[in-house]
């Protein structure tokens, strides 16, 4: 059976400009692959396909983040923390995209800024070079200083990595889900929802502007994604990247969610 699938418009239109037609070659290429220094002409052309994949990051983003919080009002926390996660991991990249930085792979990961001059970086350290774990510290390396979510942690580890650990008890760690029990980290947040007051706390939690709620172990499971979400909708702000044609194609969210049918009033940037 053959399965057809769609890679990111970076790293084909940068296989295209270092004469790179077919995986095969990608490998005999990594010299040309490293090495390739970007002109004005490769910046522009890269920037256009970038951007493109940007939205689809971000789209996927916003998916796994509907389908994080639908499931918290399914009581299905296991597959919250598995969606939150994700939408983290989708939002991290449209958020470095839209930046103008992008990640190539050529059997290892590398990142590339796109200004005349640049090159790939690549790291020969494990934690640089997985889809996940590597995207972050990619990311890590550039805004730790300027991230939020970055500026304390929780259990002497950053805010990222200790989702990335939540997510991998529940996928690896664990022999199962747990459901109908839960994790710890959603004590709150399961009274919440049968109190009926879980829509006030996430609205709460998102309006936090000191992200004390990020940092706290019995919030940040939720906390977390919800200010990762406003900072990447910040980021396609100021890029004016969040557009009309943004916005209609996330309707399909606002449906997945129940947003109008449970009244709720997170992300109004995006769904009002």
């Amino acid at each position: 059976m053959s399965i057809n699938f769609k890679r990111s418009r970076l790293q084909t239109r940068y296989e295209e400009i270092i004469g790179v037609s077919n995986p095969e070659e990608l490998k005999l290429k990594k010299a040309e692959f490293k090495e390739h220094v970007l002109s004005s002409d490769d910046v522009y052309e890269l920037s256009e396909e970038l951007h493109e994949d940007a939205q689809d990051y971000f789209y996927s983003g916003v998916i796994s983040f509907a389908e994080g919080i639908d499931s918290i009002y399914q009581h299905r926390y296991s597959w919250a923390t598995v969606k939150l996660y994700y939408s983290i991991f989708y939002l991290i990249r449209a958020s470095m995209a839209c930046k103008d930085i992008g990640l190539l792979r050529n059997k290892s990961m590398y990142r590339i800024k796109l200004l005349e001059g640049e090159k790939p970086y690549g790291s020969d350290k494990r934690n640089y070079n997985s889809s996940h774990e590597g995207t972050i510290n990619h990311y890590k390396d550039i805004f730790a200083s300027s991230d939020k979510l970055l500026t304390n942690k929780i259990e002497d580890i950053d805010a990222y990595a200790w989702m990335q650990n939540v997510r991998e008890i529940v996928n690896y760690r664990e022999v199962s889900f747990l459901e109908p029990n839960h994790l710890s980290v959603w004590n709150i947040f399961a009274q919440s929802v049968d109190d009926g007051s879980i829509n006030q706390l996430l609205q709460i939690i998102e309006e936090d502007e000191d992200y004390t709620y990020c940092f706290q172990e019995e919030y940040a499971i939720v906390g977390i994604p919800i200010k990762r979400m406003l900072q990447t909708i910040a980021d396609f702000s100021e890029k004016g990247m969040l557009n009309g044609n943004c916005i209609r194609r996330l309707g399909y969210t606002k449906d997945l969610v129940l947003y109008n049918e449970r009244s709720l009033k997170i992300m109004k940037q995006i769904y009002n």
